[in-house]
């Protein structure tokens, strides 16, 4: 069984829409902030530890899809669970379930690759082997 984490948070106001809802997007950013803490809670460095050591500026989007099951609101508990559901070499895909209590109100998968500045342009990035050391820390 893939290794998972949870990341738990309170809806705020300024996360829903006129309709007192979440707005769609906020998954999405509290997913990105899931990813992370994943890799924390797996022991990996911090983004900007991996860059001054290894160059690697973190595990940008590539691709991105989500599921929306069920409404939630301000005030309400959330959690969201986050793994790893395939490797590849250069990229991944991550998926996550946001729950309040045991309904599901949204799925999501992230295709992640692990990054680098190219070096023969800075404006853009490169995607890079995943560090059997990271990956195996992960799993």
């Amino acid at each position: 069984m893939a290794r998972s984490n949870i990341y738990r948070m309170r809806i705020a106001f300024s996360d829903c829409d006129p309709a007192e809802i979440v707005f769609f997007a906020n998954y999405f950013k509290w997913f990105d902030t899931a990813s992370r803490e994943f890799f924390t809670a797996c022991g990996v460095p911090s983004w900007r530890d991996t860059k001054a050591q290894r160059g690697i500026i973190g595990t940008p989007l590539v691709d991105v899809q989500g599921k929306f099951m069920n409404s939630a609101t301000y005030g309400e508990d959330i959690e969201i669970e986050s793994l790893v559901e395939t490797w590849n070499n250069k990229s991944f895909v991550m998926r996550h379930v946001a729950r309040r209590g045991d309904t599901v109100l949204c799925e999501g998968r992230e295709v992640r690759v692990f990054a680098i500045q190219d070096p023969e342009n800075p404006l853009r990035i490169k995607a890079v082997p995943i560090p059997e050391d990271i990956r195996a820390a992960c799993e």
